[in-house]
């Protein structure tokens, strides 16, 4: 996916950190993400358990259960929609000299499909809840009340030990929040992990959206969200591999980008569009929707996406020449388009100006494009003409706004 331009006027950057707090406190997009949130989970069971489904700190310090993380990927979201947010704003991509368009588009993919990413959002962590098992080090509290599991052990642990374990977690924190220890959301659960040092682990929770239960409950949702069943297929398999994206972009690795080339055509798809698709989840999931905690503080990670944009570069560095002659060449019969639709192309101007067809109305009709692109002055040829031309370039700019839109 390669674009040149953005069309978003740059607004002072902020680090993606600062970006998303101040869309915490953004009254009406969180209150747009928990209404999604109820709803779907009044309809569907297992979102419902999903949603209280622990967080290790260490990995998702947004809050003590996975309401968290879907809570703050669906804001995000919103905030785009509603233009409160803007990618190429955050200071992490400003930094990125030469991929504002990838950056813009993005945004813009987001933007355009919202239903698809509600689906990913609701859907790529369901099976959390029936994968969840624990682990502590030996000498912590944790060890000691027995959520000591070896991690070589974690994929072969019965069902019934892991519902056990998870009542048991669950109950251990609700206690230490209630009467131990009293803190924001956040705080209580940084020192819950500080207290037991208590692992949280999900073995192969991305495969299992393969199983009957799990598949079901996508594809209700899918037509819930009237997605054709193509998008389903690649939610699918999106989520499946959803984990993998961050491993295989932990550095810049180009050659990782032929294992989703090769997957996408495999499965019949289009490889640009998988790729864009996989790139905006990592980027939700990865970095809007996780907070990271260590020794030095929290913070939203953003390398996994970068390493995933440098690494489609790096991965074919012809094809953005090849990309670049296409989009234009779109833009270009888009926009010309429009000129017809509005009365802004040359045979309608030639009646405006009333002149033929010659080097001078050439002149004239490239000086009128260039004003209204944003590339020079417009001329002006009479208040009559003026106030004519004034009103179809504003057919256009409005035009142009709905498509956006």
């Amino acid at each position: 996916m390669w674009r040149f331009e953005s069309t978003h006027e740059r607004a002072d950057s902020q680090y993606l950190d600062q970006m998303i707090a101040a869309l915490e406190v953004d009254a009406h997009v969180q209150s747009h993400a928990d209404s999604i949130l109820d709803a779907v989970a009044h309809q569907e069971p297992l979102i419902a358990q999903s949603l209280q489904t622990p967080q290790d700190p260490r990995f998702h310090a947004e809050g003590s259960v996975m309401r968290d993380h879907l809570r703050l990927m669906l804001m995000f979201v919103f905030a785009l929609v509603e233009e409160k947010a803007h990618m190429v704003d955050i200071e992490e991509f400003r930094r990125l000299k030469g991929y504002e368009g990838e950056i813009q588009e993005l945004e813009d993919l987001m933007k355009e499909n919202i239903s698809f990413f509600q689906v990913y959002t609701l859907c790529h962590d369901v099976a959390k809840w029936v994968s969840v098992t624990f682990s502590a080090r030996r000498g912590s509290r944790g060890f000691e009340l027995g959520f000591n599991k070896p991690r070589a052990h974690h994929f072969d642990e019965a069902a019934h030990e892991r519902a056990q374990k998870l009542a048991q977690y669950r109950e251990l924190y609700r206690q230490f929040a209630g009467a131990e220890f009293h803190g924001t959301g956040r705080q209580t659960q940084a020192q819950f992990y500080l207290h037991y040092g208590i692992d949280v682990h999900y073995p192969n929770h991305a495969r299992k959206i393969h199983t009957p239960v799990n598949g079901a409950l996508l594809t209700r949702l899918c037509e819930a969200h009237r997605l054709p069943a193509r998008d389903r297929e690649m939610l699918e398999d999106l989520i499946s591999h959803h984990m993998e994206f961050g491993r295989d972009f932990h550095a810049v690795r180009p050659a990782r980008i032929a294992r989703y080339v090769h997957l996408a055509r495999k499965r019949g798809y289009d490889a640009d569009d998988f790729i864009d698709l996989a790139q905006a989840c990592l980027f939700l999931d990865h970095s809007v929707g996780s907070l990271r905690l260590a020794a030095h503080g929290a913070w939203h990670e953003t390398d996994g996406i970068v390493h995933f944009l440098k690494s489609e570069h790096d991965f074919a560095p012809h094809r953005r020449d090849e990309k670049e002659a296409l989009r234009e060449t779109q833009e270009k019969k888009e926009r010309n388009r429009v000129l017809r639709e509005v009365g802004l192309d040359g045979i309608a101007m030639m009646d405006v100006l009333g002149m033929e067809s010659g080097p001078e109305f050439g002149l004239a009709l490239r000086r009128i494009h260039a004003g209204i692109f944003g590339q020079g002055e417009m001329p002006r040829f009479g208040r009559k003409i003026d106030v004519e031309i004034e009103k179809r370039a504003g057919e256009y700019y409005k035009k142009l706004f709905e498509k956006g839109e």
